[in-house]
């Protein structure tokens, strides 16, 4: 295990910030034969030395405090793994969860106007309190205030770098920074010492937007990173959302151009859950292990609990208690009957997809398989 992760070092080490290189040698695939064969490239690479090099960077995160994920490893984040040009390693400063995998982009300009930050600060607020994690960028503006929302809101957030985590930019942030860690993560795929270039920030931009189910866009003008990090996340099948501003305001441009081109609107967070229930539901199929049947025919077999529900949490013994085996039960009875806030609700019932225990029929009701 350490050599795979001195290998990725090394690789990082060369490679991060330089896109083009990167996808050439790391070509996209859905098998592991793309990652051996970058591992195996990496003595021809680099020559002799390397592997000092990278146990000197690996040394150096731990010195920080920090951790490594490859992504090799199974805590690397799935919906970021499942994208089409992952970063092979992430430093984590604080730590991830599986239920991170429950997450939205909340992001916008750094020149935020105060009613651009209340709107992120309460979208963020709401997510949080609903059981999401919220990604964000710590920039100045609207990432800040996101997460800042997300922090009062008693959730998770993470926040993702285009510099390395000894060099926090803006450095005004280093203290929200040290609070996000506690309480998340701080994450960057750039090895120690890199400065805040201003390439590495769309680089930085598709990791937040490929780490999240979809990303809100409070406020942006023209030309604005932002705008990137949604035409990103959009490339990848995730959600977009906007809020919308007023009319002929620079500050509103950006986001009024993206619900002009066809994104959600956002008012609030309940805009976004209401679009991203059943998303995140039928997504269960992509993350189903090989062999596993959790979609079925509508009239299929009924499944016996047994073990299939020996491992369930009481929680979600509740919610499978609830869903009828007829005509379905739709999510915000669940919500109602469970008394469940829609972030767990929608993780537990992913997770019972995935064991084949329910399905999802249209118009975002569900049904029993037992």
């Amino acid at each position: 295990m350490l050599g795979s992760a001195l290998r990725w070092a090394a690789w990082n080490l060369r490679f991060a910030g330089q896109p083009g290189s990167r996808r050439a040698l790391f070509p996209r695939d859905d098998s592991s034969g793309a990652r051996i064969l970058a591992l195996e490239s990496i003595p021809g690479l680099l020559g002799p030395g390397w592997e000092e090099t990278a146990r000197d960077e690996l040394q150096r995160a731990r010195r920080f405090g920090a951790g490594v994920l490859t992504i090799e490893d199974d805590g690397y984040p799935e919906l970021l793994r499942l994208s089409s040009d992952p970063p092979p390693l992430l430093y984590v400063w604080g730590d991830l969860r599986p239920q991170d995998m429950l997450a939205i982009a909340v992001v916008g300009s750094r020149r935020a106007t105060p009613h651009g930050v209340r709107v992120a600060h309460r979208v963020a607020k709401g997510a949080a309190g609903a059981g999401f994690t919220v990604v964000s960028g710590l920039a100045r503006g609207i990432d800040a205030a996101s997460h800042r929302g997300a922090l009062e809101g008693g959730g998770r957030t993470l926040a993702v770098l285009g510099s390395g985590l000894d060099r926090i930019y803006p450095v005004e942030h280093l203290r929200l920074a040290e609070v996000i860690a506690g309480r998340g993560a701080v994450l960057s795929e750039f090895p120690f010492g890199t400065g805040p270039l201003p390439r590495h920030f769309p680089e930085r931009n598709r990791v937040i937007a490929w780490l999240s189910w979809a990303t809100v866009v409070v406020e942006a003008a023209d030309g604005s990173g932002s705008l990137i990090t949604a035409g990103l996340a959009a490339e990848e099948g995730r959600l977009v959302h906007a809020v919308p501003g007023p009319a002929g305001a620079p500050e509103a441009a950006g986001t009024n151009a993206l619900l002009r081109e066809g994104a959600l609107v956002c008012r609030g967070w309940e805009d976004v859950l209401e679009d991203l229930a059943p998303q995140v539901v039928e997504a269960a199929r992509a993350f189903a292990p090989a062999g596993a049947a959790v979609s079925g025919a509508p009239d299929g077999p009924a499944r016996p609990r047994g073990d299939l529900c020996a491992s369930l949490s009481p929680e979600a013994r509740r919610v499978l208690d609830l869903i009828p085996a007829v005509r379905g039960i739709g999510i915000e009875r669940l919500g109602e009957g469970s008394r469940l806030a829609p972030g767990p609700l929608l993780a537990i019932l992913l997770d019972l997809e995935l064991r084949g225990l329910v399905r999802q029929l249209p118009g975002r009701r569900f049904l029993s398989r037992t």
